[in-house]
């Protein structure tokens, strides 16, 4: 691979409101024409973390967006190349004048209800806050009142689920998802995981650094749940775990999980990049972060080829 390219993952989702179909794009396309420039999407979601939109196309009946985040008066760590010393002690330095260090990106292609999201350092669910305070802020109140993006599912992996059984599921679960206060923890899986929840929540009440907060953001918490006995457990055992699958796998259902393996009574394994709509792309890098023009010309291929393949409404 090039140097100046890098692999990221695509992930094909739905907006959903009340169970039904929410028309994402045009609620995004209402908002920018209220907000048209980048000051004016600025939105602060805690912490001092601020969000924007940084660049935003309409184009072949597609809206595609640019997110991107930073973090005012942050410093960047510096060290000296080559140093002579046995250690080196780590200095700071700010920004040029009037400019911001950015923090991290996402990108998202918009058509209806169908979303493709790719994230660089801003999560999914950081993103689906921002559109609901941008909606919120651009008075869209109809709008504004929240949405979830939940995946979609490849149904032939789903039969071999069903044909062969459950014997263990693993979990990747987000922890700053698991970290939210318990009124926001709406899935099953996040009210199930809430103990857990609760210990990172505190975790970051005693500290309420920007650095604890954002660690939060890219630490993956692993939990296995396997049945014992495996084909011997009891009924009602082997009832719960098939559930659970389901639960996973619902594509109406926003869980925290980030990525999940399901292993069948025949032991075969079924990862969530099998079951889950999404692709590996590789696009160009710029600077320390992605171009967001190669990665809106991947999503639109992808985008064409679930299309094509009549995989957006199964």
């Amino acid at each position: 691979m090039p140097a100046d390219q890098t692999t990221k993952t695509v992930y094909y989702l739905r907006a959903r409101r009340d169970d039904q179909p929410f028309d994402l794009q045009s609620i995004a396309k209402k908002a920018r024409k209220k907000k048209s420039t980048c000051d004016a999407t600025e939105i602060e979601l805690g912490g001092g973390d601020v969000v924007r939109i940084q660049h935003f196309s309409n184009s072949n009946g597609r809206t595609l967006m640019h997110l991107t985040r930073y973090v005012p008066g942050v410093q960047a760590s510096t060290l000296q190349p080559k140093a002579t010393t046995a250690e080196d002690d780590e200095g700071a330095q700010p920004p040029p004048k009037g400019k911001e260090f950015k923090d991290g990106d996402c990108f998202l292609f918009l058509k209806d209800h169908h979303v493709l999201y790719c994230g660089h350092g801003i999560s999914k669910s950081k993103a689906s806050l921002y559109l609901s305070q941008l909606f919120r802020e651009a008075e869209l109140h109809d709008e504004s009142s929240g949405f979830d993006l939940v995946p979609a599912s490849n149904l032939d992996k789903l039969q071999l689920i069903q044909d062969h059984g459950v014997k263990s599921i693993q979990l990747a679960v987000g922890a700053f998802d698991l970290s939210l206060p318990k009124a926001r923890r709406t899935s099953w899986i996040a009210k199930s995981l809430g103990t857990l929840g609760d210990e990172l929540g505190a975790l970051v009440g005693k500290d309420q650094s920007l650095t604890k907060q954002k660690a939060l953001e890219d630490l993956i918490v692993n939990v296995e749940v396997k049945l014992d006995g495996n084909t011997r457990a009891i009924q009602s055992s082997q009832d719960f775990i098939e559930d659970l699958a389901e639960t996973v796998l619902d594509d109406d259902t926003e869980t925290p999980v980030s990525e999940f393996t399901i292993v069948t009574q025949k032991n075969e394994r079924i990862t969530s990049g099998e079951i889950r709509l999404q692709t590996g792309v590789k696009v160009e890098t710029k600077d320390n972060s992605v171009s967001h023009t190669s990665v809106w010309g991947a999503m639109g291929t992808y985008f064409d080829q679930i299309t094509q393949g009549n995989l957006l409404e199964q």
